[in-house]
């Protein structure tokens, strides 16, 4: 069992990362490919000099991949996918003998009680974005044949930060950049609709960068189209994945040890969350009334292992199609891809090419083997139930297309981090009320002995909020950028 220490512990591991982001011009601070950043270098970094080889720039991209890997999938205490699924109907807290009131509010959609919670995620990846930045020049310079490919999976990378902070956070992140001479140029607040955009230019970056790499062009096509469905531009969405394999997958690659490691962060949610007795987090089934039933649907395609019991003695779940490898996390897939493919039929009222596509994915993707039903879900094969999928029919109503699209999505695509943006999507698109998309009423736990103030009922926050001035400064942190300001929208605003 985690104990108060190892909070402690993981947090200061967040916080000296986020200094370091802070350090090089505040907050969501980066540079452009050919900027140089006159910094001394942390202890055990690579200098400069060292840097200035195939070998070097290898290295540079692959420490920054796996800072990415870390902010997109890490432990919970950094991880964005832990943060992001539990503010959605997906997961729950479950850790109430430690109180951890952040991680309650979270859960509870009061997202300006995440304080360190909330920000160790964001800062992570514009951590990550801003060493990607860095690591291109050297890419660009030193890497040859197949090796330059690596120049658009940086890109892809990058694009997946910006597209990750954008789902998921209030709007009002800033990005500047190191001017060529000396000095930054500090950027300014961006709307969600304009961060949403900077990515789409920086997996369009990767295409161009892809040097035949299909693998590479895969997950430029999936960032690409994910980022365009948000945007609300379906048809160009559809375009962008067309070319993409269904058996396609990106995994984000983390260690699958232990806590002996000396590496306190550097695996993932499920392996820490679930597996290692933390008592974290657990899987949610209708949570807030409003919540999709994960659980109770007993679904091929979401299968768990309900072994391991709660510290107050009730079942855990952990989805199969992660325990195989705690290692493996998608980041993007050909299943994805599809799914895509068919909002796009939808929206364009194409009702039967909709439900043909939807039932292609359920008859393809998942096929019986002896009493069993197979489904193939990224890097792994997961074992369910033996009645397996049933073709799906039209539901008759828009409204019902609609819920239908989304549950599917919700379904194939679970603790893979699309669900908040996808609730976002359902307020910001289709026109649905918070109030039956998120979770709401009295908050199970709420009253538990173990939280400081007791928190009775969901709040109505739909993004996790920006870090203040104030905040980061309390805690020994600042960041340089006059124009940051936090959140320049609600916390409730889609």
């Amino acid at each position: 069992m985690v104990t108060a220490m190892r909070y402690r512990r993981y947090f200061q591991h967040a916080i000296t990362a986020a200094a370091y982001v802070l350090s090089l011009g505040g907050g969501a601070q980066a540079c452009r490919p050919s900027d140089v950043l006159s910094v001394p270098a942390p202890v055990g970094v690579q200098t400069s000099g060292s840097l200035q080889s195939t070998e070097g720039a290898e290295s540079a991209f692959n420490g920054a991949k796996g800072q990415f890997f870390v902010a997109a999938d890490g432990v919970f205490f950094n991880g964005l996918l832990g943060a992001s699924s539990e503010l959605s109907d997906e997961f729950t807290y479950s850790d109430f003998m430690y109180g951890a009131a952040a991680y309650a509010a979270i859960d509870a959609r009061i997202t300006a009680g995440s304080a360190e919670l909330g920000d160790s995620p964001w800062l992570l990846l514009l951590q990550a974005r801003s060493s990607l930045l860095l690591a291109l020049p050297g890419l660009t310079t030193y890497e040859v044949g197949s090796g330059r490919s690596r120049i658009g999976e940086a890109y892809a990378l990058m694009g997946y930060a910006e597209l990750l902070i954008a789902e998921s956070y209030c709007a009002g992140t800033t990005l500047s950049q190191v001017i060529p001479g000396g000095g930054i140029q500090y950027g300014n607040p961006l709307t969600t609709d304009s961060l949403l955009g900077t990515a789409n230019a920086d997996f369009n970056a990767a295409l161009a960068a892809a040097y035949g790499n299909d693998t590479v062009a895969a997950l430029a096509h999936v960032g690409l189209g994910r980022g365009l469905l948000d945007r609300a531009q379906y048809s160009a969405a559809d375009t962008a994945v067309a070319s993409v394999p269904s058996s396609f997958v990106y995994n984000d690659v983390l260690e699958p040890g232990d806590y002996s490691s000396g590496s306190p962060y550097s695996f993932n949610l499920y392996d820490d969350g679930f597996y290692n007795g933390d008592a974290l987090i657990n899987v949610a089934d209708r949570e807030g009334s409003n919540g999709l039933n994960f659980l109770s649907a007993h679904d091929a395609r979401l299968t768990f292992d309900s072994s391991v019991t709660t510290p107050d003695g009730g079942p855990w779940y952990l989805p199969t199609k992660f325990e195989a490898n705690f290692a493996l996390i998608p980041l993007a897939t050909g299943i994805e891809a599809r799914l895509i493919e068919a909002e796009d039929a939808l929206q364009a009222q194409q009702t039967s090419a909709w439900v043909a596509d939807l039932n292609q994915m359920r008859n393809s993707g998942c096929t019986a083997t002896g009493a069993d039903t197979v489904c193939g879900i990224g890097a792994v094969q997961v074992p369910g139930q033996a009645s397996g999928l049933a073709s799906l029919s039209d539901p008759g109503t828009d409204s019902g297309r609609v819920s239908l699209m989304f549950r599917e999505r919700a379904f194939w695509l679970f603790g893979t981090g699309t669900r908040l943006g996808d609730l976002r999507r359902l307020i910001r698109q289709y026109g649905r009320d918070p109030s039956v998309v998120f979770p709401v009423g009295p908050y199970p736990n709420g009253h538990n002995v173990n939280l400081p103030t007791p928190i009775p009922d969901y709040g109505t926050d739909v993004n996790l909020t920006l870090p203040t001035q104030a905040g980061l400064f309390a805690r020994g942190l600042t960041i340089s950028n006059p124009n940051y300001k936090g959140c320049i929208t609600s916390t409730k605003t889609a």
